[in-house]
């Protein structure tokens, strides 16, 4: 997931790093007392708070990679977790979020990818799918409300318009950080809710930076946590998702910022002791896919435009910088990292179909760095993205890329992707549950994306109507 404030800069040193441990460590010792009184208490509450990208071998092993995680180890111990987590295809952050809090599959929620497809000869806006207006099945926050719960969401994907209180998940494509914060302010919930934590909280904008944001966004979820109250909250933490796509998964930079993504964790169980609340929260940490390394990116734009599909035209835009114009299409790509959507403009256009098969089968084009091409028979199967003609997935260490003139195979700089299928070996992600109301120990072993909404609304004791899966045994 790439998104909201971003930036870049060099992770901190290691002594940083163990400051950070001994700061969350010290956070954390109050909570573990309440926690461990807590298993037995009533739920009222739930805290699901999402990092994206935290590939499931982080936490089956974290002592593989010394990984100093406090907080997500108590968390584990104290409740009952799995490190083997099939998401919903294509396995990135927007699809797998919204199965998170509907229990259904992109196929009923239709939520496909993260952007807005736009057919090529229109205007790209580069804009995200980041409204609840787009979900098509009901959702974790609209099943609270029906009970009367009130809801609070930071940065949550897909919930633009939701809960009671939220921070949404938008930004000005192309834009300045005031621009984006200037966004997020108009589409808050309720409006002036930015201007109100800015104003209580000096350091709210202090310590984000090029690539580092997640402080901004706990710093936002605390306060909804201690002055708010929410009986659901939801939180969507992702500088891990950022330093692994730039970085490459279980290098030492994406190890580091995990590290400190735990101390995150840890602050927002102690915003909700201070609040009063956490003895009666169960908490629920989330996430939407693994991550596999890359180094090749495929533009199937490319092979549209040689086929004569697409009639790409080379200019320059107004600052004089090069500029690819199409002004015809017949099919086009919808690019979800590891996996590319090709949509028809006609579905009906067989003609094409054919010439997409042939085009892309690796069979009898080998070295185009394609493992397969899906057919429209097999995603419905999957209950994946009904409006593609076909799927294509890359080969581990490649991923897709936008470009319509040029060549089709380019190196990238992108060193960690996700999209893939999710029945792809060593390619899980991860669920935790802790805290009240839960008395089960352990691992539940391998689970389905569909099964974490379910088990968050059957422990608030609210239903999803489109749910497709029953919630796990978490007592």
């Amino acid at each position: 997931m790439l998104n909201l404030f971003l930036t870049r800069r060099a992770p901190n040193s290691f002594a940083s790093s163990a400051l950070l441990l001994i700061l969350a460590l010290a956070l954390f010792s109050p909570i573990v007392a309440a926690q461990k009184r807590s298993g037995a208490n009533r739920v009222k509450r739930a805290l699901i708070i999402s990092l994206d990208g935290l590939d499931g071998r982080y936490l089956a092993d974290p002592g593989k990679y010394n990984l100093r995680i406090p907080t997500l180890r108590r968390l584990m111990r104290d409740g009952v977790s799995s490190q083997q987590v099939v998401a919903v295809y294509p396995t990135v952050t927007y699809p797998n979020h919204t199965t998170m809090v509907t229990g259904a599959y992109p196929a009923r929620h239709g939520i496909f990818g993260n952007d807005l497809f736009v057919p090529p000869d229109q205007k790209q806006t580069r804009s995200g799918l980041w409204f609840a207006r787009d979900i098509k099945a009901q959702t974790l926050w609209n099943a609270a409300k029906e009970k009367g719960l009130k809801v609070g969401l930071v940065s949550w994907p897909v919930a633009g318009g939701a809960g009671d209180f939220n921070v949404p998940e938008i930004w000005q494509p192309g834009g300045t950080f005031e621009e984006t914060v200037a966004r997020v302010s108009e589409n808050a919930r309720p409006r002036g809710l930015v201007e109100e934590v800015t104003s209580r909280d000096p350091e709210l904008y202090r310590n984000r930076t090029k690539d580092e944001q997640d402080d901004m966004r706990t710093r936002f979820a605390e306060y909804i946590l201690r002055e708010k109250r929410p009986d659901v909250m939801l939180v969507h933490l992702y500088d891990l998702d950022h330093f692994q796509h730039d970085f490459g998964p279980f290098t030492p930079e994406a190890l580091q910022i995990l590290e400190k993504t735990d101390g995150y964790v840890a602050r927002l169980l102690k915003a909700m002791e201070t609040a009063g609340t956490l003895n009666d929260t169960a908490v629920f940490i989330t996430s939407d896919h693994g991550f596999l390394p890359t180094q090749k990116q495929l533009h199937p734009g490319t092979l549209l435009a040689r086929a004569g599909l697409v009639r790409a035209v080379e200019g320059k835009d107004a600052q004089g910088r090069p500029q690819t114009t199409i002004t015809e299409w017949r099919a086009a790509p919808y690019i979800t990292g590891g996996a590319c959507a090709i949509y028809l403009r006609d579905e009906r256009d067989e003609e094409t179909l054919g010439k997409l098969r042939k085009m892309f089968d690796p069979a009898t084009n080998p070295g185009n760095g394609i493992m397969r091409v899906i057919d429209q028979a097999e995603l419905r199967r999957m209950n994946s993205n009904t409006r593609a003609a076909i799927m294509l997935e890359a080969k581990e260490g490649y991923t897709f890329g936008g470009n319509y003139t040029g060549e089709y195979m380019t190196d990238t700089r992108t060193r960690g992707m996700h999209g893939y299928l999710p029945t792809r070996p060593n390619y899980r992600t991860s669920f935790i549950v802790s805290g009240a109301g839960i008395t089960r120990r352990g691992n539940f072993g391998e689970i389905h994306m569909t099964q974490v909404g379910t088990t968050i609304a059957h422990l608030l004791g609210v239903r999803l109507r489109d749910a497709q899966s029953k919630p796990l045994m978490i007592n």
